[in-house]
């Protein structure tokens, strides 16, 4: 009788304890703790960091973080004394042209004009002596505003061109390589871009300088019957005197003028041929002093680079997105 008492006061514990047990392990089965918590948060932040890239520069033994390189890039790009928010536009312009130029870093940039200029810091300190601290805190404040940030066309990488200085407007990709894009489209500038140093260049040349150029025999009298046929910017698109007929792209790099927007004088008094040109240039894409003419007159950077880049997006690079693996083909952005 007592076994059967026993009995029946160990079943009512394990009825009363029984439901206490299960709720603890349910409670231990869905809520985390604070350890695997942390891990899922780093998880999640592992997914969704920018691309780790490294920038090889051509004819360095040295690599740089994507975001040191940019730094490196606006620098020697762009006026420290321009406005942040042109400043900004750069970055995520050289941002683009270089991950698009490199694969995503798996090729070498050049650090000139056929891609974009490169400034490292010993550069930086000698070009800018006591300046160095404000110009370089401003630049890289720029660059980390815009960190990661690059433009996309259709979820593609854009080809990100620019130039120091238009003539007003800028030049569109099919007037320059006869290949329409877009987003590359011919754009006014304001007015106050004219503050550029280089909105107006003057050569001269002896009419045998000139011949030697060419490798052509021209007479004075063709210099002063030459025809000049523009295109919708007011640039050169041909030049012709008699049998002779060049593009404006060849007058240009043939005489190493600053833009392709030109006119050609025959000086009969010094008997010399005189060459003015306006902008600085290849024209195409962002002006970097229409930049920062349009932040002075209020525009950020989201507005600048929608101004001279129709069409696109502004978007940051993620391990989880496709742009860090896309690859395209580009052109050279030679000034």
């Amino acid at each position: 009788m007592k076994k059967i008492h026993l009995y029946i006061l160990l079943i009512i514990v394990v009825l009363f304890t029984l439901p206490t047990f299960v709720t603890k392990y349910k409670e231990s089965k869905v809520v985390p703790t604070s350890n695997t918590a942390v891990k899922q948060t780093q998880e999640k932040k592992s997914e969704d960091e920018e691309c780790n890239i490294q920038i090889s520069i051509q004819g360095e033994n040295k690599e740089y973080p994507l975001e040191e390189y940019i730094v490196g890039v606006v620098a020697a790009e762009m006026p420290a004394s321009f406005d942040l928010e042109a400043l900004k536009a750069q970055s995520i312009a050289s941002r683009t042209f270089a991950l698009k130029r490199t694969n995503f870093g798996e090729n070498t940039i050049e650090p000139n004009v056929s891609a974009q200029a490169f400034a490292d810091e010993e550069r930086r300190k000698k070009d800018w002596g006591i300046n160095f601290k404000k110009n370089e805190k401003k630049i890289r404040k720029a660059v980390q505003a815009t960190k990661g940030q690059v433009l996309v066309y259709k979820d593609e990488l854009i080809t990100a061109m620019f130039f120091s200085t238009s003539n007003g407007q800028t030049e569109s990709a099919k007037s320059y390589s006869g290949q329409s894009i877009p987003y590359l489209q011919s754009v006014s500038v304001p007015s106050n871009e004219k503050k550029s140093p280089r909105y107006h260049t003057s050569y001269s040349f002896t009419l045998q300088q000139w011949n030697a150029v060419f490798n052509q025999q021209w007479t004075k009298a063709q210099i002063q019957n030459v025809k000049i046929y523009r295109n919708n910017s007011g640039r050169v698109e041909t030049i012709k005197t008699g049998d002779f007929q060049w593009s404006g792209r060849e007058v240009r790099e043939k005489l190493q003028l600053a833009s392709t927007d030109f006119n050609i004088i025959w000086n009969d008094k010094k008997k010399i041929i005189q060459v003015n040109a306006t902008g600085y240039g290849h024209g195409v894409g962002m002006s970097q002093y229409g930049a920062t003419a349009l932040a002075e007159k209020g525009a950020n950077a989201k507005e600048i680079l929608q101004h001279f880049y129709q069409h696109v997006k502004i978007e940051k690079l993620k391990k989880s997105s496709s742009l860090c693996l896309n690859s395209q083909a580009i052109d050279n952005n030679s000034k």
